[in-house]
């Protein structure tokens, strides 16, 4: 059954099916790395929930035998949202089962986010919607006593940029399924507006005024962690990475339901993001948004059947005022229709003309190859797909042979694209997903 929305508000269409394509290439290189390094990529910080459960008085000392580390202060400083029992969620069937899983089979290595955190252990389930200071950079850049990360110009211009770029109300966001990176398992989504657009607006109104941006890598998709890989990585399974990737294709493209954030935060936030790590370390800025936009709010006054009625000549020189803006209101829209297609009736000739140009400067890049690295999720485009396949077989059981210098010019060239191929996945391999 699906999870109802409340109050319905449509996604963005545009964005949702970029999103897919993203999350579906994702999906893909995130394997090919796990795969290639044969397991996960442990936080050896944290005792894995089933440990403590166990005995709800141990430390990070006890089950690592090292120094006492109970206390995590490692921050970021982040725009986040968290999802705590004030948050209005509609969670499916499908996303209470594989809650359910995660505690129950892989407690003992790692860590569930959940609405209601245990007593002991786990993590407060939140959406980032983007760190402004990576945790590497987070004590040079925001402990300082000059710093402008924490001043009122920086965070009128962040969350004056989030306004501007559609998250002026609550912003719903529908989880589609998950996917598996090397640190655990994420819960992936399509929201209400385009997200990436906002933060685009972020980056660009922070430039503008010179403010200083560290976001550790450039995030353009839409998730929550639900689960993360804990614990001392000598003492894990050796197919628990096998496991898993088995769990995430189960639920790789399942509805898990809907959450409406209305709540955000600027400020310093732990992995966990705990409250009880949190208190040394505030938000700098919280604000709540509006439940319903300024036209779901007067739609609903208006045609709301248990709203009030205007009768009489009231009413009749009301329903006369709104025909006619209604009908000036359709005359315009007509009239820049019209006006549109003579501009594309110009624009034609020309813009055919130009993607015949381009057509043929593609042709002759046909053999150049790119490995986008920039970002966690990029994948290789499909002419060096090609080239690294028959790579793989062997230029000797290709059909036709290049012998000579050119030949083993063109193996050498190939040979180093895979390489940086493989580098690309091992950078993925060691991204954090916050």
């Amino acid at each position: 059954m699906e999870p109802p929305l409340s109050p319905s508000r449509p996604t963005d269409e545009e964005s949702a099916a970029r999103l897919r394509k993203i999350y579906h290439e994702m999906r893909t290189r995130q394997r090919k790395a796990i795969e290639k390094a044969g397991a996960l990529r442990s936080d050896p910080f944290f005792v894995p929930d089933g440990q403590l459960s166990a005995n709800p008085d141990a430390t990070p000392a006890d089950a690592l035998s090292g120094p006492d580390i109970s206390a995590d202060d490692r921050r970021c400083l982040a725009i986040s949202s968290i999802i705590d029992a004030s948050t209005e969620c509609h969670w499916s069937p499908a996303f209470l089962e594989l809650q359910r899983r995660l505690q129950g089979e892989f407690a003992q290595y790692g860590l569930t986010f959940s609405q209601d955190p245990p007593k002991v252990g786990g993590g407060q389930l939140h959406w980032t919607l983007m760190q402004l200071v990576g945790f590497p950079d987070y004590d040079a850049e925001v402990l300082q006593e000059d710093t402008v990360y924490l001043s009122s110009q920086y965070l009128d211009c962040v969350q004056d940029s989030l306004t501007v770029g559609g998250l002026d109300t609550g912003i719903h966001i529908n989880y589609v399924g998950v996917i598996l990176v090397a640190t655990g398992l994420l819960m992936i989504g399509v929201p209400s507006l385009d997200i990436n657009e906002a933060r685009d607006i972020v980056r660009s109104r922070l430039e503008d005024y010179k403010l200083p941006l560290k976001e550790p890598f450039v995030n353009d998709i839409c998730h929550s962690t639900l689960w993360r890989v804990a614990g001392d990585a000598n003492n894990m399974p050796k197919d628990l990475h096998v496991r898993l990737m088995k769990l995430a294709k189960e639920y790789e493209d399942v509805n898990l339901g809907t959450v409406v954030h209305r709540k955000f935060q600027i400020g310093p936030a732990s992995w966990r993001v705990l409250s009880s790590e949190m208190q040394g370390t505030p938000p700098s800025r919280r604000w709540e948004l509006n439940a319903e936009t300024p036209r779901e709010t007067f739609d609903a006054n208006v045609m709301d059947e248990r709203g009030f009625t205007v009768s009489g000549a009231s009413g009749q020189n009301l329903a006369k005022e709104l025909r006619q803006v209604l009908a000036r209101q359709t005359l315009e829209r007509e009239k820049k229709e019209d006006e549109g297609d003579q501009k594309e009736d110009i624009a034609l000739p020309a813009a055919l003309e130009e993607m015949k140009n381009v057509h043929e400067e593609d042709r002759e890049r046909i053999d150049e190859l790119e490995v986008r690295d920039s970002i966690p999720h990029a994948s290789l485009t499909s002419t060096s797909k090609q080239q690294l396949e028959a790579l793989d077989r062997g230029m000797h059981d290709s059909a036709a042979t290049i012998s000579g210098a050119a030949g083993l010019a063109l193996a050498q060239e190939l040979q180093k694209k895979l390489e940086e191929e493989q580098r690309a996945l091992d950078r993925m391999y060691y991204t954090d997903f916050y």
